[in-house]
């Protein structure tokens, strides 16, 4: 079966909350975009990130992008929270630099960084849902 993509843009707009919450300011979230695969063999991949490289840039003269793969048959079927340690597990892969290249799982330990800012991100929902109620 083919793999077949449509744009996600829930995952976009959730993407863009998380960079402003936790304050992820060298993410442009107007140049991450969010795809949902279909037809994936895959099963024990929830999300990938695509970057493109210096020379494709330079070449078409286009600033950086990142597209966010989510495998919607292991995704989709995750419990919320868990989609949103995904979601920054994939932010995660993306340089200061914002430069179009990724950083790799080997780096400083990756699920270290997605509980503690997983942490602040329910911290600040659970504030403001309760300043909301009050």
């Amino acid at each position: 079966m083919k793999v077949k993509y449509s744009p996600a843009p829930d995952l976009e707009e959730r993407i863009k909350k998380i960079v402003k919450i936790l304050n992820l300011s060298y993410i442009d979230p107007e140049r991450v975009r969010c795809v949902r695969s279909y037809g994936s063999s895959s099963r024990s991949i929830y999300a990938r990130i695509h970057g493109v490289s210096r020379a494709f840039l330079v070449g078409v003269g286009m600033k950086p992008h990142y597209v966010v793969e989510f495998v919607s048959e292991n995704f989709d079927k995750l419990p919320e929270d868990e989609k949103d340690k995904v979601l920054i597990h994939e932010l995660l892969h993306i340089p200061k630099t914002f430069s179009g290249g990724l950083l790799s799982h080997r780096r400083a330990n990756i699920e270290r960084e997605v509980k503690i800012l997983y942490k602040i991100l329910r911290e600040y929902e659970e504030r403001n849902r309760l300043s909301k109620k009050s």
